[in-house]
Formats: structure tokens, C-alpha cells, sequence
């Protein structure tokens, strides 16, 4: 079961622009964001997390890498549960505003923890880092078996307000923090 809605998730990440139809031709970095743009469509955030029904999802991007260009160049301008998404950039943890999701690329390795108490809640966090889940982040990209995987911080996402769907949390590996 869990193959089958993984081919159904990557499926739907294939037809986007900057993703390329088969998983394998695409980049890391590629694949990476066609999964935050899926991610949005299977949690969903507390009402008072947006301003009205019309306000966009902010994705915040902290840190530069290949990852965070394929975000904004995947992302920026589509929509997801009816609402446009918006990608803001950060130059480092301290310029960090509000967002609904914030990617916090590999290059801020060493700022994680002051990253993460830094934000307030209703933040779906994505890293890539070792550990970044274990750290209190929601979503970390893994290698495994030269494999892109994730895991999901439950307790982290409860504490956030967050809803993951029962779904997304089939398909990766759960952590309780």
C-alpha cells in the first residue's frame, strides 16, 4: 500500500514544471521541491494562521543552495488548497518573518536550533539536515538506500497546530519527540 501512494505522490509532482516526468531524471534539488509543493496539499494549518480565505501560503526559504533555487523556481505562483503560494526569502535566521512554511536549507546546518526557537506557531518546518527532526523540526528530507525518504516529527507538527495527513504520515517515517 505504501508503494502505491508513493508512485501516486511522486505521479502528481511529475506533471510540474522543473520536475521532470520520471523521478530518477529529475535533480535532487527537483524532487525536493515538488515534494514541499505536495506537502502543502496534505497538512492543514489552524484558521487563524491566515488572514482571510484568499491569503496565500508564504513558504519561507532560509539559506541558499540548489534545493532553495528549485523551491522558488517549482513553486513561486501556484496554487494548493485554493490559495496562492509565495515564496520569501531569508538571507539568515535573524531576517526570519512570519511564513506558513519555512525550508530551511543544509547550509544553515549550524543554525537549526536558534532557527526553530526562533519562529512561532502554525510553521510547517522542512529541512535536510541530520537530525533536523530529532531537533524539533516537522519534515526532513533523508537518504536512504540512495533513495530520497522523509520523516515527520509528529509531536513537533501537534505542537506547531498543525494536521499532517494520515496519507503523508504513511509514507514516512514517524518520529515522537
Amino acid at each position: 500500500m505504501k508503494v502505491v501512494i508513493l508512485v501516486l505522490f511522486l505521479t502528481c509532482t511529475s506533471g510540474m514544471p522543473g520536475a521532470q516526468a520520471p523521478a530518477r531524471s529529475a535533480s535532487e534539488s527537483q524532487v525536493k521541491a515538488a515534494f514541499v509543493y505536495n506537502f502543502v496539499k496534505f497538512v492543514e494549518w489552524p484558521s487563524e494562521a491566515f488572514s482571510d480565505n484568499r491569503a496565500p501560503i508564504i513558504i519561507g526559504v532560509v539559506g541558499e543552495d540548489s534545493t532553495t533555487t528549485a523551491i522558488n523556481q517549482t513553486i513561486n505562483g501556484k496554487t494548493a488548497n485554493g490559495r496562492r503560494l509565495l515564496i520569501k526569502r531569508f538571507s539568515n535566521y535573524r531576517a526570519i518573518t512570519y511564513c506558513h512554511i519555512l525550508f530551511i536549507s543544509s547550509s544553515q546546518r549550524d543554525n537549526v536550533r536558534q532557527i526553530l526557537a526562533a519562529i512561532g506557531p502554525a510553521v510547517l518546518t522542512i529541512g535536510e539536515t541530520e537530525s533536523f527532526a530529532q531537533m524539533g523540526g516537522i519534515i526532513n528530507f533523508t537518504i536512504v538506500d540512495d533513495k530520497l525518504r522523509f520523516e515527520i516529527n509528529s509531536t513537533a507538527a501537534e505542537k506547531a497546530g498543525l494536521r499532517i495527513s494520515a496519507k503523508l504520515l504513511s509514507l514516512a517515517r514517524v518520529i515522537k519527540s
